[in-house]
């Protein structure tokens, strides 16, 4: 209080004074300032053009972003499906009789392709996006990959301008960083919210979350930009615009700490697992079995690595690559897979991960001071969570849970026809209005309102895009012959 009295009669105190002389400054314009102030006016017109530069950002990235809205529980609403029949007002009832998830995504193909992360969507029963123009449209997960917290929505919205991701070497602390984002399900209605900072450090890694929620988070960009929970899957931007990450958690503020926001680069590597993704395949992980450590400068000494590299191994797990192998013991210092150098545990984790389970990897590695290469065959690694492929894509719509023909699947003995396309009852609900028309579990889809169906996208497609009075005219061949559903058999 007292500071700003003092700073209040310094004020009086000055304005009391006669006028300071006008001078002009040539070099912006030739507009009048004051003598005094001379000094501060370029850095103010520096401020108002880096604010231009950011109202600039949020013009040309905007189309970009979307909203993303999440039923935790089923949603039986053919109108849930069309987009026609949705808006922000319409999308919030439905969300009002079910648990929800919110979070953010952005366009990474103008087909429809959205990328978030995998635990805003890992446990819906039904996905909407809203973009920034208040339009919404519903969405399926097409692929995902739990390990490293990403998923692939496709949406029926076609000539969604895409993003640009920056190139990985441009990420720099201390530069600019902007977050675009759906923070507590703010922008569900569209809007998408904004905020600035910078980024405050590169290679963040978050290991008690990473146990916790069976992920890798490591290799992360942490940044000023507040983030919240909602922004999950969202877009990091720079100042030209493009993506350096992907706001994925968040320390929550506190009485000491005002919130810390974390992001996942882009890599080229994870660039491969967006295409990945995008068609549909499974990201694969290799699997060696050590439990690893950065060792320190005098474990290193020890094992006679005079460079600050490596990992030191402090364990095996039982029946790992590793362990049956029987070429890597315990205290071993792994200073290069496949002749690339490991600088750390981290780094160690990630490169294992991205090798090849067709081929064996080469080690060198230092032991009681003696230097050996040796080759090991990793493992696929086994996963807690299933990740979405275009062999397991699932659809929920009417009491029933659709999805792929099995690979090899053999139809019952008394089913005559063997579609080779179409969408396969995975499981049906007492209360399906395609229960009284005898439709089963293991029945197949073959088109609906006339028009053939090949997989779960193109069934999506043509239920937003039929016409009201059609939509349920549906072909099932599931016995010797075709079961029409019609309108009015489900009540519509």
């Amino acid at each position: 209080m007292i500071a700003l009295l003092f700073l209040g009669s310094a004020f009086v105190g000055i304005a009391s004074r006669s006028p300071t002389p006008l001078a002009t400054n040539q070099a912006y314009g030739g507009e009048p300032v004051m003598a005094s102030d001379q000094e501060a006016a370029p850095d103010t017109i520096e401020l108002a053009g880096l604010q231009d530069k950011f109202e600039t950002v949020s013009r040309k990235v905007a189309g970009s972003v979307v909203s993303i809205s999440a039923a935790c529980s089923p949603v039986d609403n053919t109108e849930a499906m069309r987009a026609q029949d949705l808006n922000p007002e319409k999308l919030q009832t439905i969300l009002d009789r079910t648990t929800r998830m919110v979070g953010t995504g952005f366009v990474v193909d103008s087909e429809g392709y959205i990328l978030t992360n995998e635990h805003v969507v890992g446990d819906a029963d039904a996905v909407w996006i809203t973009t920034d123009d208040r339009k919404v449209y519903p969405a399926v997960v097409v692929g995902s990959d739990p390990r490293s917290d990403l998923a692939m929505l496709k949406t029926t919205a076609r000539n969604l301008p895409a993003v640009q991701f920056a190139p990985y070497e441009s990420i720099k602390r201390g530069q600019w960083s902007i977050a675009l984002g759906n923070p507590y399900g703010l922008a569900t209605e569209g809007a998408e919210a904004m905020s600035v900072g910078i980024i405050s450090a590169l290679d963040r890694s978050l290991p008690k979350l990473s146990r916790k929620e069976n992920r890798l988070y490591s290799n992360l960009i942490q940044t000023t930009a507040q983030i919240n929970p909602g922004n999950s899957g969202g877009p990091l931007f720079d100042l030209n615009g493009q993506v350096i990450g992907i706001n994925t958690a968040v320390i929550l503020p506190e009485k000491k700490t005002n919130g810390i926001g974390f992001a996942i680069p882009i890599t080229p590597q994870l660039i491969q697992t967006v295409h990945d993704l995008e068609a549909g395949r499974e990201v694969v992980y290799s699997y060696l079995g050590v439990m690893v450590s950065t060792p320190t400068e005098s474990e290193r000494r020890l094992a006679s690595v005079t460079e600050p590299i490596g990992v030191r191994v402090d364990g095996l797990e039982a029946d790992s690559p590793a362990s049956v192998s029987g070429v890597i013991k315990e205290n071993d210092v792994i200073v290069q897979l496949n002749g690339e150098i490991i600088r750390d545990s981290d780094q160690f984790v990630r490169i294992v991960g991205c090798c090849s389970v067709d081929k064996p990897v080469h080690l060198s590695l230092y032991r009681q001071g003696k230097v050996m290469d040796i080759q090991v065959q990793l493992r696929r690694r086994q996963l807690a969570s299933a990740a979405i492929t275009r062999e397991n894509r699932r659809l929920r719509w009417q009491g029933m849970l659709l999805g792929p023909i099995p690979v090899g699947w053999t139809p019952p003995a008394e089913q005559k026809d063997h579609p080779a396309t179409g969408v396969m009852v995975i499981g049906i609900s007492d209360n399906s209005p395609f229960c009284k028309q005898n439709i089963h579990q293991g029945d197949v889809i073959t088109a609906v309102a006339g028009r053939q169906i090949a997989d779960v996208l193109e069934l999506q497609r043509v239920l937003n895009e039929a016409p009201t009075g059609k939509i349920c005219q549906v072909n099932v061949c599931g016995r010797t012959k075709s079961v029409a559903v019609t309108d009015a058999d489900i009540g519509q």
